[in-house]
């Protein structure tokens, strides 16, 4: 896992954030060829994400799943060991709001 930047506020690109996010966010169905629904675990409240356009061909790679199991279904990294959310454009909202402890220090 690559090292993370130290400035506050700066996303590395770890993965360690959405690393465990299976727990939180389930897919409830394919709704479109890049759509689906998911659902917040805890609350129920349901929304449709769609794949970001240039992160469509990385997100058919699912090997993250063999060595993290526990992540978000739509977190990959690319060939660089970087981080990135396939749904960036349309993530929810609690995932808009966060930012890490690793961000957040200085």
């Amino acid at each position: 896992m690559p090292e993370y930047d130290s400035k506050p506020g700066i996303c590395s690109r770890c993965g360690c954030c959405c690393s465990y996010m299976a727990d939180v966010f389930g897919i409830i169905e394919q709704t479109g060829p890049f759509t689906y629904r998911i659902q917040y675990l805890i609350t129920g409240v349901q929304q449709v994400v769609t794949i970001d356009q240039d992160k469509r061909e990385i997100f058919s790679t699912t090997s993250i799943l063999d060595k993290r199991p526990l992540a978000c279904p739509f977190l990959r990294f690319d060939d660089e060991n970087l981080a990135m959310c396939t749904v960036h454009q349309t993530r929810p909202e609690l995932c808009r709001m966060y930012l890490c402890d690793r961000c957040k220090k200085g």
